[in-house]
């Protein structure tokens, strides 16, 4: 009678040789005489794997692993037994499994491959993408398509955990083993885009478009790139392109909207927004970009309806929200425009101001009576300059009011009614009880359209300050009118943000002004913008005396030595308006929403009228009505020369 080994041996021979139900019967014979033999449990286990009994496979050959620990092989094929049941338990408990190989023979290339596979499939990207970084150190490998694939899947995973550092490493290595692999090229460029670094995204896409000029996500995702970097005709010629590729897939449209938003094609870009609703109608974010293009057309109530239908959709969809928001205040619903506009903290657009303190958060409810309050800035210097006007009201009530600003303003804050103290915001802090961000402070006191708090002035200049200036810009009998005509740029390299050129126009489209006899021109404009200063429209008399000024403050004192100011929609235009001077503000046509849809009298500033254009990117008609309103001012309020 044969021996058990004898026995072994040839159902070795029938598995080898494909008589798999022969092997099998006499695998059953083995263990049957001697249940516990770790090669008939390991063999007889990979065949039932084999044949389809994965969990009857895993089960013997976890019995002749525990039998045979040291057994490098049977650990290993545990592993691949376990893998085979296709779930993140079993590749867990391969990758355990993996490890154990590893320990017996730590140098096996193809064993930290198996374990970097396990992981992955496992969940666990970051230790994926170390296990098959020791493959790639352990072996030669430099042109391995498997290998490519597993740092694939492993930059997978790790992208899904926002792991973008991890994810571009392991897309690079997958593109250096197969750099014939398009889908390499195509998925480091968008985590490269998550790192913040377009140009390399867009190299990689590009690529990965070269290789395969059918991979219409690519495309697509190329269009957001390059509007990002300002490369516009590029921008739409890939749209067309993602498009003609893709023709069901919403984003191919979707990132379309904002090309044609920042270049001012308000009615294409609603079109294809409306494409991409129609294929796609559960996307918030869809619904979402049409409420601003909406918005850009002074279409409120519609605005107002895609953004409730968006927040249907994504009712925790914090950009949403805040879309709606500036709907809402823009129509004039104020107070249901403050609740939703607090969702501005859920989005990353405050990160750099957000501050957690462990004093509570002001509501209006509490009581402030003997009690300090901070108020701080969050956004730009405009809303701060806009929003300080609550400071005197606060103080009403019995708070001792701090407020924390940009350094440029806290000079003139000290001077605001009610303000006990100033300070520059990054800094130091005083001890308080209470604090509130300036924008909040409408929500606070329930402020709607007939409750706005807008006596002014409320910004005052110190006399000495105004005195020095009048000194030293003095008089002639003529008016003296202030001019800005460029905001902020913004600028994200290198390309200027979409509101700033929609906002901004020329010194040279002021020409018409020059016309106007017997004024004053006075320059109030900072930044880049007053380069133009060089190239003055022909007969404009302008003088520009910013190279004194340090701060609002200075700015404050020289524009009350002014009979009017005319700005663009920027910080100016708020400190004018704060001082109660003639203020006359050029808005573009897709306002603000604090200028109520470019409403001539405007309720936050009594003595500001806002000049709209009509259509975006015309500032024609704007200066015509500009130069008409200039020239009944000098008429009633200077003499002409």
């Amino acid at each position: 009678m044969a021996t058990v080994a004898e026995a072994l041996n040839l159902a070795l021979d029938h598995h080898l040789s494909g008589r798999l139900e022969e092997a099998r019967q006499l695998y059953g014979r083995i263990l049957a005489v001697d249940p516990d033999n770790p090669h008939a449990l390991h063999f007889g286990g990979l065949l039932a794997a084999q044949t389809g009994a994965v969990a009857d496979g895993v089960a013997m050959i976890r019995k002749a692993a525990a039998r045979l620990p040291l057994a490098a092989d049977i650990q290993g094929n545990l592993g691949k037994a376990l893998m085979a049941l296709g779930t993140p338990d079993g590749a867990a408990q391969a990758a355990a499994a993996f490890r154990t190989v590893l320990a017996l023979q730590p140098d096996g290339a193809g064993d930290w491959f198996a374990l970097g596979g396990a992981l992955t499939e496992a969940g666990d990207g970051s230790a994926a993408h170390r296990a098959l970084n020791r493959a790639l150190t352990a072996s030669a490998a430099t042109d391995s398509e498997p290998l490519a694939e597993a740092f694939e899947r492993a930059g997978l995973r790790l992208y899904a955990a926002a792991d973008w550092a991890g994810a571009t490493d392991a897309f690079r290595k997958a593109r250096r083993l197969a750099p014939q692999r398009a889908e390499a090229h195509r998925m480091l460029g968008a985590a490269l885009a998550q790192t913040g670094d377009p140009e390399g995204a867009v190299e990689a896409l590009t690529e990965a478009l070269r290789l395969d000029p059918t991979l219409a996500e690519a495309q697509t995702n190329l269009v957001h790139l390059l509007v990002t970097l300002g490369r516009f005709d590029e921008a739409e010629r890939a749209g067309r392109r993602a498009a003609a590729l893709d023709p069901g897939n919403a984003d191919a449209y979707g990132n379309m909207v904002p090309l044609l938003e920042q270049t001012v094609r308000v009615a294409e870009a609603l079109r294809q927004c409306g494409r991409a609703a129609r294929i796609a109608p559960e996307r918030a974010a869809f619904h979402r970009n049409r409420l601003s293009l909406l918005l850009h057309e002074g279409r409120r109530d519609e605005a107002i309806a895609a953004g409730r239908e968006a927040i249907r959709l994504a009712p925790a969809d914090a950009e949403a929200h805040l879309a709606l928001a500036v709907a809402l205040l823009a129509s004039g619903r104020l107070r249901e425009g403050w609740e939703e506009f607090e969702w501005r903290w859920e989005t990353r657009q405050l990160d750099p101001v957000h501050r957690s303190f462990p004093q509570p958060q002001w509501t209006g409810a509490e009581d402030v009576a003997s009690r300090t309050v901070l108020l701080y800035a969050e956004q730009g210097l405009g809303d701060t300059l806009q929003f300080v006007r609550y400071a005197p009201l606060l103080a009403g009530r019995g708070a001792r009011v701090i407020v924390g600003c940009s350094p440029a303003l806290v000079r003139l804050m000290e001077r605001v009614d009610g303000v006990s103290a100033a300070v520059a915001w990054g800094g130091a802090l005083p001890a308080f009880d209470l604090h509130i961000p300036m924008m909040s402070l409408p929500r606070a006191f329930g402020t709607d359209l007939d409750s706005i708090p807008a006596a002014v002035p409320y910004l005052r200049a110190d006399p000495a300050d105004v005195a020095a200036w009048r000194e030293r810009t003095p008089a002639d009998g003529r008016p003296r009118v202030g001019l800005v005509w460029a905001g902020s740029p913004r600028t994200v390299r290198g390309v200027a943000s979409p509101i700033d050129r929609r906002r901004s126009l020329p010194l040279a489209a002021l020409a018409p002004l020059a016309e106007v006899p017997g004024v004053r021109f006075v320059s109030l404009q900072m930044g880049p913008g007053a380069a133009q200063l060089a190239e003055a429209p022909a007969g404009m008399d302008i003088a520009d005396p910013m190279g004194g000024v340090r701060d609002f403050a200075d700015t404050a004192a020289l524009a009350e030595t002014l009979d009017l100011v005319i700005t663009v929609d920027t910080s100016v235009c708020h400190l004018a308006g704060g001082l109660g001077r003639p203020t006359w503000t050029l808005s573009r046509a897709d306002a603000c929403w604090r200028w109520l849809g470019n409403r001539e009298v405007n309720p936050w500033y009594p003595t500001m009228r806002v000049f709209g254009q009509h259509r975006s990117g015309d500032w024609s008609g704007v200066v015509a009505r500009l130069r008409a309103a200039l020239t009944d001012f000098v008429a009633a309020h200077g003499r002409t020369s």
